[in-house]
Parts: structure tokens; C-alpha cells; sequence
């Protein structure tokens, strides 16, 4: 029962605040070998257990797990083409993905892959295979996702063991709700599509059906999208801004601050996207792939090769609608679907 709505739907008053800590740093991760682009999308409590997915020569993309210093697994969902591995869970066990990830989003295949077992199978609702994504997958290895009706409206929706039960009612109308993150407080993370101007609005779903949407703090913001969530009130996600460029943030949802991640050798995308309980984000950009580390002195990961980050912080108050007018999402070439 929804025991109350908090819209944010634009903020207003920015205010910037200089580091009072270490800056963040983006450390480079191993690309796959003899791939022509690499993609990570998730990473273990470990620190050093990832997922991601690489495109070979040919073209098809496959799955991938592993260890940062490159001791990496390949693997393919059997039952559809192309294989895009989304989350890993804390301790790298479980992996969320699609197959047919050319297709429109009600062809896509979603699939969970038990390591333990080697068991990779398509995710059911009602014992029938759906189509959507599943992604972020919680501790205890409950998923978050979306998938399609017969009508063509996609749902969010969250669960666990290779099925959906529950679907998230944000209780806005939309014909494409998508959850992409929870954690064990019961908290999904995703976005809504606003279907008038057809651009997405970021949001936080509780365990009680408390809803509360936010936009990325920016006069040139377009769309927001939450990727990653811990138990930690940090959260991640993605915004575009009205040039058709991908930006990313790291959010705190006790404070209502951002923190921008825009990797400074990218030219068109900078996308991030799980998170693990220290706060670790899986980012890639189209300059490559990356684990963002929240203080370069505080960062478990060898750092010798990091790019250091200016720590932009940006705060907004509620109450205030944005002005500008929406421009269309259309995604830059090589970044993955939202």
C-alpha cells in the first residue's frame, strides 16, 4: 500500500561544493582479450569479481565474469543471440543478463546464471518466459528488472530464482516502467518513460510503495535514469543532457546530493552502472571500461593507473519544474541500452 508520493520533478537552486576528501578515481579494467570493445556492468563485494559483456571481431557479443587482473570466463545464453551479462551479485555468484539484445525491447531475452550449479536459464512469470531485462541483483539474490505485457507495456518488476512475482507500482501512468537495482532494504531503483515527451525520470521505490522521482540537477538535463543501489544510501545512474551526451552520477539518497562521473577521455557516453556494498561502480564509456572508486585514498583497487576525477558535487532543492524543452533519447552509437 502506497503510504505516500514525493514527486521531484526538477531541482532547482545548484549548488556546487568543492572535494573536502580524496577525488574519485576511475580505475581502468582489463579489456577482454582480442575484443574489439569491452563493457563491464557489475561487481562483487569482493571488490574484484566483475561481469561484463565484450563484442569479438565478428560481432556477437558475449557474456564474461572474473577477476580484475583479467582471468576471465566467456559464456553465451544457449537459446538466443548475442549475450549481454547486466549484474553479479556480492558474492559472485549469480548473473543477470539478455540475449537478442539487437531486438526491441519486447524481444529481448532475460536470463539468471547460477555459477554454483552452471545453471543458466530465461526467467518466467506465471511458468511463462518473459521479455525484458533483468538486472541488479541484491543480497539475498533478489533481481530487479522489467518485462513486457501482451500489449506492449512494460512493467517493473523484482524477484528471485529465475522468476518474477511482484511487479513495482510506481502509480504513474507510463507505458514503460523499468527497475534496475535493489537492495536488501526492499528498495528498487530505475526510471519511469514519460509518455508525453517519451524521455525517462528517475526513480526510488520502497518496500511500502513510497515513491519518490528525481531528475539529475542540470538546466540542460534531458533524462534520468538509476542503474546501481546499495544498502549504504548510495545509489548510481545515468543522465542526458540535451546535446544527445551520456553523463553519469554516484547519488546519495540521505542527502539528495550528486556527484558526477563523466570520464574525461570520453566523447559521447559516459554510462555507470552496479554497484557493490562499498560503494565500487561498474562504468563504462566509449573510451573504455572502468571501476569508479568513490576516494582515491580509500580504494581497494590498485590505483596506479587511475584517472583522477574532479569531485563536482551538486545539490538541488525541490519545488521546481525544468524549462527546457525535451529533446529525443537517442542513445550514442556503442552505448548500451538504458
Amino acid at each position: 500500500m502506497r503510504t505516500s508520493f514525493k514527486v521531484l520533478m526538477g531541482l532547482s537552486s545548484l549548488l556546487l561544493t568543492g572535494a573536502a576528501v580524496a577525488d574519485p578515481v576511475l580505475v581502468p579494467v582489463t579489456p577482454f582479450p582480442n575484443a574489439s570493445t569491452t563493457s563491464v556492468f557489475g561487481i562483487a563485494d569482493d571488490n574484484n569479481t566483475i561481469a561484463g559483456s565484450y563484442v569479438d571481431q565478428d560481432g556477437i557479443s558475449h557474456g564474461f565474469y572474473g577477476t580484475l587482473d583479467g582471468n576471465y570466463t566467456s559464456f553465451d545464453y544457449p537459446d538466443g543471440p548475442d549475450t549481454q551479462a547486466r549484474a553479479i551479485d556480492g558474492g559472485g555468484m549469480i548473473i543477470t543478463g539478455f540475449s537478442n539484445i539487437a531486438g526491441a525491447h519486447c524481444e529481448l531475452v532475460p536470463w539468471e546464471y547460477g555459477l554454483e550449479k552452471g545453471k543458466i536459464k530465461r526467467v518466467s512469470r506465471d511458468g511463462v518466459g518473459i521479455n525484458g531485462i533483468v538486472q541488479g541483483i541484491n543480497k539475498v539474490g533478489a533481481f530487479a528488472g522489467d518485462y513486457c505485457d501482451g500489449e506492449g507495456v512494460v512493467h517493473g518488476s523484482t524477484d528471485k530464482n529465475y522468476r518474477v512475482k511482484r511487479d513495482v507500482d510506481t502509480g504513474i501512468s507510463s507505458s514503460y516502467t523499468g527497475e534496475r537495482a535493489f537492495n536488501g532494504f526492499g528498495t528498487s531503483a530505475g526510471f519511469y518513460v514519460n509518455d508525453n515527451t517519451g524521455l525517462q525520470i528517475g526513480t526510488l521505490v520502497d518496500k511500502d510503495g513510497n515513491v519518490t522521482t528525481i531528475t539529475y540537477p542540470d538546466a540542460n538535463e534531458s533524462y534520468t535514469v538509476f542503474e546501481g543501489l546499495n544498502d549504504h544510501n548510495r545509489s548510481d545512474g545515468q543522465w542526458g543532457d540535451t546535446s544527445g551526451i551520456v553523463h553519469s552520477f554516484e547519488y546519495n539518497t540521505k542527502t539528495g546530493n550528486f556527484t558526477e562521473i563523466d570520464d574525461p577521455f570520453a566523447a559521447s557516453f559516459t554510462q555507470a552502472w552496479g554497484m557493490n556494498s562499498s560503494g565500487l561502480i561498474a562504468v563504462t564509456s566509449d573510451a573504455g571500461p572502468y571501476i569508479y572508486c568513490p576516494k582515491e585514498n580509500s580504494c581497494p583497487l590498485n590505483t596506479a593507473h587511475a584517472i583522477r576525477l574532479n569531485a563536482r558535487v551538486v545539490h538541488g532543492e525541490p519545488g521546481a519544474t525544468r524549462n527546457h524543452a525535451p529533446s529525443k533519447h537517442v542513445l550514442p552509437k556503442g552505448a548500451a541500452r538504458q
